[in-house]
């Protein structure tokens, strides 16, 4: 029985053997898939930078549309001609929204998950084994992230 193989980037299953992973992985859609999974990692005001990079985008100017959305090869963000502020199409907007609702539920996972730690009744620091022992302060170790010891 042949073995299927699972891209996590197109959530699909196929017979694995070279000649499919090859043809897969160099498909149009999974390259697709692939940049915009690892674009969801970048630093916004990276992706900003690289969209600004690219040239103007002929039919997002001309039709205030384009099929490829945030895969298109050109820029679709606009200057707006009294202003000179840039006008961001509404895929890149969704983008930055849906980046800053991911920041926001971390940052409340972190803050609901952040616990006290206490040692049982009768137990001191000094007389842990080093294993256990938690890192001296002077080197440096950033505690808001983690617990305390008490």
């Amino acid at each position: 029985m042949p073995r299927n193989y699972y891209c996590d980037f197109c959530q699909c299953t196929f017979p694995d053997n070279t000649t499919n992973r090859r043809n897969h992985n160099k498909g149009t859609s999974h390259v697709n898939n692939r940049k915009l999974h690892y674009d969801w990692y970048k630093d916004p005001s990276e992706f900003l930078q690289e969209q600004l990079s690219k040239p103007p985008c002929r039919n997002f100017i001309s039709l205030r549309n384009c099929e490829f959305g945030l895969l298109c090869k050109f820029c679709h963000i606009t200057l707006d001609p009294s202003t000179g502020q840039p006008i961001y199409p509404p895929e890149l907007i969704q983008w930055f929204q849906l980046q800053q609702q991911e920041l926001n539920s971390l940052s409340i996972k972190k803050v609901q998950n952040k616990t006290r730690y206490r040692l049982p009744a009768g137990w001191k620091v000094k007389d842990l084994p080093l294993s256990l022992k938690p890192p001296p302060s002077k080197h440096g170790y950033d505690w808001n992230d983690l617990g305390t010891w008490n």
